[in-house]
């Protein structure tokens, strides 16, 4: 959230010139490409009717422009990815009514109730972001919730309803700003340890009125101290510790809002990716024990091309370019391109964003969430983010720029280069607000990846996957035995004719937000994956051949995959 403007009463002529595109950058946004993607908002058809409540003020609270947050998970464990949206309320004061977190349950055809109340499923605090996963491994998708106040809430999971167990679970209130978070296996002891993301040090008491045009605007983080992030530790028997000292993650205190965690450099544990605003970016590599060291300076992915900081809001993996080394993707603050940092060697990362087609058109928007996902099923993975400003006033200073911004898809043409193809992929990607999370799934059992998106202080936004030319696939629902339930950190490769297509479980991804654990694999024209190599964690990869297209799979651990139909019936889990 980068933006260069006066503090206090001190008023100087604004510097920003990121939202006055350039001849270049403005035909670009006029010479969009026209592609088979179709994805039509079905929001209200759907059910999903939620409103996130931000209680903008007078004042400006920094926080009320950045919520919130979506995570999608089978809750009910009936093969059907549900919905949490998270909630904030007014900053400062008790949450209202009207500002309650809530679940979404799928019937499995795309089709959601909202079961907010006999879920037990409120909210305090000023809601941000969501992390999910099964950290008791029962089978059972638990959350985490975070917020401004550095209170987050660790909910179990019975099957029917949630448990609020934070004060037995030793995860204690810290006071400082949380934002993202994510689950993972960090110690490879075969249960979920939880990484949570800090801001900056901010209260009502030390808010600096800043000024741009004798307009007050929200505050920038450059005007506050940075807080170093947490990692809690689980210890098996309900209870977590804190070990973010011995770690290493607390050495450094950054401004961050995201983070992305998976296998980045495949030696079979989980680092992460923190994305910091106006701060370096850093890439946490793991030592197989849960010990871990920023890389991102000698790896060449915690500056932009011209080694500066940069507004970073939020962060996903792929292997975009099928070069068997997984990239970063990082969106940033307007003028500042979506960064795409493609390893081209081990641990060795090149900015590419303009080279690939992304960075001309994601500098006129500011971005937030985003995914890689294969929105055509062709095999390799489209790019997706949420865009929206954070000053509600923008359009009273630039008449180029807005508050509520158009979302942003970009189709990999195969090649590893993108092709700009918001403008013609349906209803859904005309929507204009201020959108901040960002989870896909395939929520009508198609085969075909769907969206949603979290908007800040307005309706959440479901889009559904109709394109009429997509390729065939297969749908997957991994359950760990030795490895941790949830199956995060699990690595796939499949092999479909000549072509290997790889994808991780991650345990977080985009901003304030995690996608569903099911894995799809588009194959395009094939009939068959040939073969799925499952690399589970701590254990010898399980090979599984000819798996046929347009159908579902459950896979425990070591044992045969079973047909199932999302929303059709629970499927008991095996202790």
């Amino acid at each position: 959230m980068k933006i260069i403007l006066s503090v206090a009463t001190i008023i100087f002529p604004i510097l920003f010139v990121a939202c006055s595109p350039t001849q270049e950058n403005a035909n670009a946004l006029n010479n969009k490409t026209t592609s088979k993607i179709n994805f039509v908002d079905a929001t209200e058809s759907s059910g999903l009717i939620f409103k996130h409540v931000a209680g903008y003020s007078p004042e400006k609270w920094m926080p009320e422009v950045l919520a919130a947050g979506v995570a999608v998970a089978d809750f009910n464990r009936d093969g059907a990815p549900d919905i949490l949206l998270t909630n904030s309320g007014k900053f400062g004061e008790e949450r209202p009514a009207d500002a309650k977190n809530a679940i979404f349950i799928n019937d499995g055809k795309g089709k959601f109730s909202n079961r907010s109340a006999e879920w037990n499923l409120g909210g305090s605090g000023y809601g941000q972001g969501v992390a999910v996963g099964d950290i008791n491994n029962d089978g059972l998708i638990d959350v985490l919730l975070t917020n401004y106040e550095g209170d987050s809430r660790l909910l179990k999971n019975t099957g029917e309803k949630f448990e609020d167990i934070t004060e037995t679970s030793g995860i204690n209130r810290d006071n400082k700003w949380a934002t993202s978070a994510g689950m993972a296996d960090f110690d490879n002891d075969g249960d979920l340890d939880i990484f949570i993301v800090k801001y900056v040090n901010y209260s009502k008491s030390n808010h600096q009125k800043t000024f741009s045009n004798k307009m007050l605007t929200y505050s920038a983080p450059y005007l506050y101290q940075g807080v170093s992030d947490q990692l809690l530790r689980n210890d098996g028997n309900g209870k977590f510790t804190d070990v973010s000292e011995t770690s290493g993650i607390a050495a450094s205190s950054q401004k961050g809002l995201a983070l992305a965690i998976g296998d980045i450099d495949k030696d079979g544990d989980q680092d992460v990716y923190v994305a910091n605003d106006t701060t370096p970016n850093q890439l946490w590599v793991n030592d197989g024990s849960g010990k871990f060291k920023d890389a991102a300076r000698i790896s060449g992915c915690a500056y932009s091309e011209n080694g500066k900081e940069e507004g970073s809001m939020g962060a996903d993996f792929s292997d975009f370019d099928g070069n068997k080394l997984i990239d970063i993707a990082v969106t940033n603050f307007q003028d500042e391109p979506t960064a795409v940092y493609s390893q081209t060697e081990p641990l060795f990362f090149r900015e590419v964003s303009d080279a690939i087609g992304i960075g001309q058109t994601s500098r006129q928007r500011l971005s937030f969430g985003i995914d890689f996902f294969d929105a055509d099923n062709d095999g390799d993975e489209d790019l997706l983010i949420a865009n929206g400003h954070i000053e509600d006033n923008i359009e009273k200073r630039l008449e180029s720029v807005s508050f509520a911004q158009q979302n942003s898809l970009f189709e990999n043409s195969g090649d590893g280069k993108f092709l700009d193809i918001s403008d013609s992929s349906g209803d859904a990607l005309q929507d204009k607000q201020v959108s901040r999370g960002l989870a896909v799934a395939d929520f009508d059992s198609d085969g075909n990846l769907d969206f949603v998106v979290a908007n800040n202080n307005g309706m959440a936004e479901l889009a559904q996957n109709e394109s009429s030319s997509n390729g065939k696939f297969v749908g997957l629902w991994l359950e760990g035995i030795k490895a941790n339930r949830s199956a995060i950190g699990t690595r796939l490769v499949a092999t479909i004719g000549e072509k290997l297509i790889e994808r991780q479980i991650m345990g977080a991804q985009s901003y304030l937000s995690v996608s569903d654990f099911r894995i799809i694999f588009g194959l395009g024209d094939s009939d068959k994956i040939d073969e799925l190599k499952i690399y589970w964690a701590g254990s010898s990869p399980q090979i599984i051949k000819n798996l046929p297209a347009g159908k579902f799979y459950y896979i425990r651990e070591g044992k045969e995959p079973m047909n199932f139909i999302p929303g059709e019936k629970q499927i008991k889990s095996e202790n």
